[in-house]
């Protein structure tokens, strides 16, 4: 069994991932680390054993954020209000929407540990039949000193309250490494599945704002059969070798010196693959209310399909390093390979024109599209890119960074990223600093060309242009962050109200400041966050002026630290907006003009207590819906659920 496992461990090290030679610290009980500079190196990150953010983990949205649109159940389609934080064009388009939920490879946490370590987490609503139900399992344990493996399993599942709404996710990571002398190793698989009943939003938001039904159960929906799924899988690998290391010196007197340089080479490969499928039963004689047309027809039943692949290898070569010398330098080269894939109607020539006498054809250049048969459609891409990466040590006062992407080839030809960061350590444990950076990238594949069901275009877009300043300030000690961030964007991609791609033929500036503060006083804690944001085109670029969350809480520690006990409430709200729309047939957020959003005050109380390794907690989720307003939309038509009482715990087992 032993030997399995072992040649397991080997496997997972040999088709992921792989980093440079740093050294572990086996004197440590647990290392936990996270992969930064592009892959190639890793380093330490906090283990997640807070009591606090157990009652706030059961729904992935908010370890990644704090203030979203979303379809108000646990799984479904979500987008971050603040616009800088969203993903980028280079993302599957279609599962933008699910992208805060995902695992991957920047989110993953490896581990090397003395005894197997195992978390076990669950949580549930009590005494409602519209549950939202969580389960996730971690797993992990050292092959020897400096190998480790590791698996981490979560489930969200959520049942209707409101017609059709039902959504199921399963993530699964498969995680190993190996760190020791001159080469380290680390690799990740990720599954990432979500099935969701699509119910398009009330039919009548004012109606259910008015209360005028008294099961919400009962208000109708927009789309009663329809359904999405959608799959991510990613195989990741990096893996670096130390080819020259420093070496050092102790004379007689103590003083310690270096010769030589760290030069290192590191090779990464990911492949991942998107696919998603949308269902929906339709009649020929009446479109339903979130469609103006239709494009293929089979059996009265709509089933679109698309996918899209990719497969990258970049190879690194680093000169020396970012944490102790004055200066490191890396540069680096890589190639993608993309499919972009479609299901969409046969098309053919026909004869539109002929001699009734020789039957010569006089005109054959039309096409007729086909309404009941469909195939898939694919394109293929190769990208080429080069970067490079320059770096200050930051143990020091000054730190900085400058980094850097072009593509010489492929889809995204002459599309260019760079970025600089500069700080300084300032008041003797807090870092004063600049960011910046400009970015030219095209639009996505599938903003210029889609074709489906119910929506098809061909566009001819420019690329994109962001060019983005941050002034900060932050104290890991003292719990505090500040981020003031101006940007500047031309040639804006967004959705219109009919839910189509379009670009704005404007420059958008933007102004944002994001706020992070803990206080604590004695057994008093107040965990603060804000976010401001202004933008001169709210025509096409809809975001609350201010976002606002705050937990306060007391914590007290019983029977001489066998017991901590917190008990507080958790506030959020944002000021009033024209919320965004959501597309089902394509997962998209898009402009609308009828509803707005914001305002109301949602609260929810909790009690959370800590018995040595098992931590548990009880919260009442929306405790002011139908007290202040039924007006608790977190999209336009989608209202979130009422009040409800939700249990969770964690058992954590390190022997």
């Amino acid at each position: 069994m032993k030997t399995l496992i072992q040649y397991i461990v080997l496997l997972l090290v040999g088709l992921t991932t792989q980093v440079h030679g740093q050294v572990v610290d086996t004197s440590r009980n647990i290392n936990t680390w996270k992969l930064m500079h592009n892959y190639s190196r890793f380093e330490d990150t906090e283990m997640d054993t807070s009591l606090y953010d157990l009652h706030l983990d059961y729904n992935p949205l908010y370890r990644n954020g704090f203030s979203y649109e979303y379809l108000g159940i646990l799984g479904s389609a979500a987008q971050n209000h603040d616009v800088f934080d969203r993903p980028g064009t280079s993302s599957f388009l279609f599962g933008s929407s699910l992208y805060p939920y995902l695992a991957d490879p920047d989110r993953t946490v490896f581990y090397n540990t003395k005894s197997p370590f195992t978390e076990i987490t669950y949580s549930n609503m009590l005494g409602v039949r519209w549950n939202e139900e969580t389960v996730s399992f971690l797993h992990t344990q050292n092959m020897d000193p400096y190998s480790n493996i590791g698996l981490d399993f979560e489930l969200l599942s959520g049942k209707e309250l409101y017609i059709n709404e039902e959504t199921r996710a399963t993530k699964f990571t498969l995680f190993g490494s190996r760190a020791r002398d001159k080469y380290s190793a680390f690799g990740t698989f990720h599954f990432n599945r979500f099935n969701n009943r699509e119910n398009g939003g009330l039919q009548d938001p004012d109606a259910f704002q008015q209360g005028t039904l008294d099961d919400l159960w009962l208000y109708p929906v927009k789309r009663s059969n329809a359904l999405s799924s959608y799959t991510r899988m990613q195989a990741f690998y990096t893996q670096k070798f130390t080819i020259t290391a420093k070496e050092y010196f102790t004379d007689s007197l103590g003083v310690t010196t270096d010769s030589g340089k760290n030069f290192s080479f590191n090779h990464q490969f990911m492949a991942e693959r998107n696919t998603r499928y949308y269902q929906d039963e339709v009649s020929l004689d009446a479109l339903p209310g979130l469609y103006d047309n239709y494009y293929y027809f089979t059996e009265e039943k709509i089933r679109d399909s698309v996918a899209y692949d990719k497969v990258t290898n970049t190879f690194q070569f680093i000169l020396g390093d970012p944490y102790t010398d004055q200066l490191s330098a890396r540069i680096y080269a890589g190639h993608e390979f993309s499919r972009y894939g479609q299901r969409s109607p046969f098309r053919y020539k026909v004869l539109d024109e002929t001699d009734s006498l020789d039957l010569l054809l006089l005109r054959e250049d039309s096409v007729y599209k086909d309404t009941a048969i469909t195939v898939f459609n694919n394109n293929y891409f190769n990208d080429i890119f080069i970067g490079f990466h320059l770096a200050g040590p930051p143990k020091r006062p000054w730190y900085w960074n400058v980094n850097g992407r072009y593509y010489l080839a492929g889809y995204f030809r002459n599309n260019f990223t760079a970025n600089a960061t500069f700080s300084r350590q300032v008041f003797q444990t807090y870092r004063l600093g600049l960011r910046g950076n400009i970015e030219n990238r095209n639009v996505s594949y599938y903003h210029n060309h889609y074709s489906s069901a119910f929506f098809k275009w061909d566009n001819d877009f420019r690329a994109s242009q962001l060019i983005r300043g941050e002034a900060f300030l932050t104290n890991t000690e003292q719990r505090f962050n500040a981020v003031i961030s101006t940007g500047v964007w031309t040639n804006y991609l967004y959705w219109d109200e009919n839910a189509l791609p379009a670009q704005y033929d404007k420059t958008i500036y933007i102004v944002s400041g994001k706020f992070f503060k803990h206080f604590k006083v004695s057994g008093f804690n107040s965990h603060n966050q804000v976010l401001v944001q202004l933008s001169t085109a709210g025509e096409v670029l809809r975001l609350p002026l201010v976002a606002l969350k705050t937990s306060n809480y007391w914590e007290q520690v019983l029977f001489k630290g066998a017991l901590t006990a917190q008990i507080g409430i958790d506030f959020y709200v944002t000021t009033p907006y024209n919320g965004n729309a959501y597309m089902p047939a394509t997962g998209v957020f898009y402009l609308q003009n009828e509803e707005t959003i914001g305002g109301f005050p949602f609260a929810d109380a909790f009690l959370g207590v800590r018995i040595k390794r098992t931590r548990i907690f009880f919260s009442y989720n929306n405790g002011l819906a139908g007290l202040v307003s039924n007006n608790y939309f977190t999209t336009a038509d989608y209202p979130t659920k009422p009040g409800v009482l939700r249990f969770g715990l964690a058992w954590t087992f390190y022997d």
